[in-house]
């Protein structure tokens, strides 16, 4: 692949629709820019994108991926960013813990907190050579400080999230003060997730009358509003290691 000198290199999962694609669009419009996308859609490499296909389930794949990424290493000598945003997310099992099916809430803890613990380890390796500033993004959710009735796993995985922010937060500032982490709550944005959540039944999911409310007022946030948020608060500084944000409070 020919390639120009590299200022920003973005791995980016979960890119097939919603925020994740959303994320890749938005940070492949920066000057001199890559974006890597890890998701289920078919192989692809051109101009200033890649796709990897992986499905996150399969945590043992994780890190052969990162031996697909195709960059130019002698055209990263300039890098100021490499940013791995941890998107990709599942919300089922929506029900009480009794009626949920055990494949479903393995899967969900796998996809939600494993994976990013996983990726977050082999950027660590892939990334460490590279000059400039490496951030890991994590996309957290209000479940994660609130909890929702049919949603234990779900709020499991982004509570644990939250904390392995924090965790890894201090280990970066002791090991490699280069490295800097962060978890982001894009708050409530319309995407495919949001349409299964207002497809539950009130016994399965009570709270459904608060989502359906949200998009018949029109108070749902396009995911271009809050990708284009994040990628600009995080290419302007605003994001600290360790810290938790909620996007909607910061102009996302």
């Amino acid at each position: 692949m020919d390639q120009p000198p590299v200022d920003h290199l973005f791995l980016i999962t979960g890119t097939t629709r919603g925020i994740g694609k959303a994320l890749a669009a938005s940070a492949s419009t920066l000057p001199n820019s890559i974006v890597v996308s890890l998701s289920r859609a078919a192989p692809f490499l051109g101009n200033n994108r890649q796709t990897i296909r992986i499905d996150l389930n399969d945590t043992d794949r994780i890190g052969a991926a990162f031996k697909h990424i195709q960059v130019d290493r002698q055209k990263t000598g300039r890098l100021t960013h490499t940013v791995l945003i941890n998107n990709a997310g599942v919300l089922d099992p929506i029900a009480p813990i009794g009626d949920c099916d055990d494949t479903l809430l393995a899967q969900n803890i796998r996809v939600n907190l494993t994976a990013p613990l996983i990726l977050t380890r082999h950027f660590f390796h892939f990334s460490r050579p590279f000059p400039g500033r490496k951030w890991i993004v994590n996309i957290t959710s209000g479940a994660s400080r609130a909890p929702y009735y049919g949603w234990s796993a779900y709020g499991a995985a982004k509570a644990g999230l939250d904390m392995a922010t924090r965790a890894m937060a201090m280990e970066f500032s002791r090991i490699d003060p280069t490295f800097a982490v962060c978890a982001v709550a894009p708050g409530t944005v319309d995407t495919a997730m949001q349409e299964k959540i207002r497809n539950c039944s009130t016994k399965q999911f009570p709270q459904v009358d608060k989502f359906l409310k949200l998009k018949n007022s029109g108070a749902l946030h396009s995911p271009e509003r809050a990708a284009t948020a994040l990628i600009r608060l995080l290419m302007d500084g605003k994001f600290k290691n360790g810290a938790r944000y909620d996007l909607r409070k910061m102009g996302g």
